[in-house]
């Protein structure tokens, strides 16, 4: 805000549907900022950006919202709400399907974390509660990633998703996101080789 410096220019990009794109680039380059603008956080100066054809300021905020599921590097926590509603936190107007719960959490890599908790998925995740248990950065990491499956969009956004987690889980955990995305459309920003170089297209930023 306020300032005279353009973070894009003269910028053309297509994202298929369906596509597995990642975008790397240095800090500072833009790559959540792109994010942003895609989902209408940030509105463009100039040009515009379509979905489907459909410019993006031109589709009800509801509908862009509800088929769009974006993971930022500061993802909400719930504290006062158990690791269950925390999950249920993703879709929370759906009928609760207690089956999609368990495989969101295993597919975040967070299901024998939350089997360890005293209350497993009843645990409150705060030590403020009787019973309750706070949980370390990478940990809630999992639970929003959890989340962001039990949301299911077809347009999933992720921004540095697992950088508070160890090197096997994200592995696992991005091998469940090529899987458990197919046939939608995955924006992923890392800046870790690993993560990105099983996507069909690589956009240096």
């Amino acid at each position: 805000p306020g300032s005279e410096k353009f973070i894009y220019e003269n910028l053309n990009l297509k994202i298929n549907s369906g596509e597995k794109v990642a975008i790397v680039g240095h800090n500072g380059a833009g790559k959540t900022t792109l994010v942003k603008l895609i989902s209408r956080f940030y509105q463009v100066n100039e040009g515009e950006i379509l979905v489907n054809g459909i410019n993006v300021n031109d589709i009800k905020i509801d509908s862009l919202y509800k088929n769009l599921g974006v993971m930022f590097q500061d993802f909400n926590t719930y504290s006062q709400l158990t690791a269950k509603e925390n999950i249920i936190m993703g879709n929370p107007s759906v009928e609760i399907d207690e089956e999609r719960i368990i495989d969101s959490a295993k597919n975040a890599d967070a299901l024998s974390m939350i089997e360890d908790l005293p209350n497993k998925f009843e645990t409150v995740l705060s030590e403020k509660f009787k019973g309750g248990v706070r949980l370390s950065t990478g940990q809630w990491q999992k639970l929003a990633i959890a989340r962001f499956f039990y949301k299911n969009a077809p347009l999933a956004i992720f921004d540095e998703p697992t950088a508070a987690i160890d090197a096997v889980s994200e592995y696992n955990i991005f091998n469940k996101i090529y899987e458990f995305f197919t046939g939608k459309t995955v924006i992923i920003i890392s800046h870790r080789f690993s993560t990105v170089r099983n996507a069909d297209r690589i956009i240096v930023v």
